[in-house]
């Protein structure tokens, strides 16, 4: 990588940040598409998120993703929101634009193409998610497009879940939103289980966001950690027979996302990961 004067900035914000693949991802990509970036992680503490946004400002910096746990109090200091953004309420990227910080939510899409490309179809079917965050409140609201039937949301702070539920029943009627306690989580048999918590991600791998979950062959199990590849809940729901879906489908699809927001290039899924594997393989 050759960085110079002219090298345009971008980054991450998140707390914590040493696991993420994101630099590697975006930094292979720019190398192959000849592009003159450079991104960059930066660990920022929940109360200094205003100051680093005011800092990339100052310095430059063409746009940012921002993960856990800063997607929805980044939305305080933005100047503009686009659509999916406002309804989902929280930002996975910004772009910077002539002085104005413009907030995105790449979150859902990435998550509903990483199902399209394994051939899962959505309608009708009955879903739960497990968070409340700014990744459960982008995923829910594409689970809800897609035409789920069924939604439950299990979060370990009830108020939270029914706040998130409140917030969909404004957008979509007609479904069934439901919060599940610890003590009925095992009542719903859901086709989709999403676990959108950081529980289990790197260092604490062998934490689960839900302990003693009866999973059954043939659920759709999906993790949105990348780091490790195979969480100890992920595991759990291969071995009983699940369809065991990780992270990292929807890490390269926000990343495309994000590249053409800030470069105005599209880049092509299956080439991003073509590249990846077989630049680097991290990804394997």
């Amino acid at each position: 990588m050759n960085i110079s004067p002219n090298t345009k900035l971008v980054g991450l914000i998140g707390h914590p940040v040493e696991h993420s693949l994101s630099p590697k991802l975006h930094n292979s990509l720019y190398k192959k598409y000849n592009l003159d970036y450079v991104y960059l992680a930066f660990d920022i503490a929940p109360d200094d998120v205003g100051k680093a946004l005011e800092a990339f400002k100052v310095l430059g910096f063409k746009g940012f993703n921002v993960t856990i746990p800063h997607k929805e109090r980044v939305m305080w200091f933005l100047d503009w929101l686009d659509t999916e953004a406002a309804i989902i309420g929280a930002v996975n990227t910004v772009k910077v634009e002539n002085g104005k910080l413009i907030g995105y939510n790449t979150d859902g899409m990435g998550f509903v193409d990483s199902l399209k490309r394994r051939g899962i179809a959505l309608k009708d079917t009955v879903a739960l998610v497990l968070g409340a965050g700014g990744a459960a409140r982008a995923i829910c609201v594409y689970l809800l497009k897609e035409g789920v039937k069924e939604l439950y949301i299990y979060n370990r702070t009830r108020e939270r879940a029914i706040e998130l539920i409140k917030h969909l029943e404004r957008f979509f009627s007609g479904v069934c939103l439901n919060y599940l306690t610890k003590e009925n989580i095992k009542e719903v048999q859901p086709d989709l289980v999403v676990n959108t918590t950081p529980v289990g991600m790197w260092p604490h791998t062998q934490l689960m966001p839900v302990e003693d979950y009866a999973f059954l062959p043939g659920m759709i199990v999906v993790d949105i950690i990348y780091n490790p590849i195979e969480t100890a809940f992920l595991r759990k729901a291969r071995q009983a027979g699940c369809m065991a879906i990780n992270g990292l489908d929807m890490l390269v699809g926000q990343a495309i996302k994000a590249i053409e927001i800030w470069t105005g290039l599209k880049v092509d899924y299956d080439e991003a990961i073509s590249i990846l594997i077989e630049g680097d393989k991290f990804l394997l």
